[in-house]
């Protein structure tokens, strides 16, 4: 898996706020985010190629979305990175902190070629905005660096719902990204 795809999978976990126990929820209302490529190394990880990535980002950004006091109730950051592995993403996390005003976690991914990225990230939580940065380190079946790409993302809620938000339907019962469906790692 690439990079580059690796931190489109990886931007819906800063969407959701914090974990079960001590929560900080986001509050609901009209939410958008900002993605910053701080760095970007490896094969074919030009500075084209970081201007291409961080265009995409920067187009992400002009939209908001609306988060609904339903959506509120079903995030759950720390169940989340917990389903991971159960979702296909063959993740171990050796640290999670998701719970209070800091968000930080640890894990790494295997990859169906042999190859796995690692993830780390850390940043603070609050109820109006969260700030993270995130890093990935990509290796092959043999442990040699792929890559790396750092990015941060901030989220920052901008008030109330607009009717030019994007409001996501909400995820069916039995879904592994609703906290209800009881899915073990």
């Amino acid at each position: 898996m690439s990079l580059r795809h690796s931190a489109i999978l990886a931007l819906p976990l800063f969407a959701i706020a914090c974990g079960p126990e001590a929560q900080i929820k986001r509050q609901p209302g009209s939410w958008s985010q900002k993605v910053e490529i701080l760095k970007l190394e490896g094969k074919g990880a030009s500075p084209q190629v970081q201007a291409q990535m961080q265009k995409m980002f920067d187009a992400m950004a002009a939209m908001s979305v609306c988060v609904t006091p339903a959506a509120v109730e079903k995030e759950d950051l720390a169940k989340n990175l917990e389903q991971m592995g159960s979702r296909g993403q063959n993740c171990t996390f050796s640290n999670r902190d998701a719970t209070g005003a800091t968000i930080g976690f640890d894990a790494v991914c295997k990859q169906a070629d042999g190859g796995s990225m690692k993830l780390t990230a850390r940043g603070s939580n609050a109820p109006t905005d969260q700030d993270i940065t995130m890093t990935m380190v990509g290796t092959d079946a043999a442990g040699k660096a792929q890559g790396t790409m750092q990015m941060r993302v901030r989220t920052t809620r901008n008030g109330d719902c607009k009717p030019s938000d994007i409001t996501p339907p909400d995820l069916p019962p039995g879904h592994p990204s609703v906290p209800e469906a009881g899915l073990k790692p």
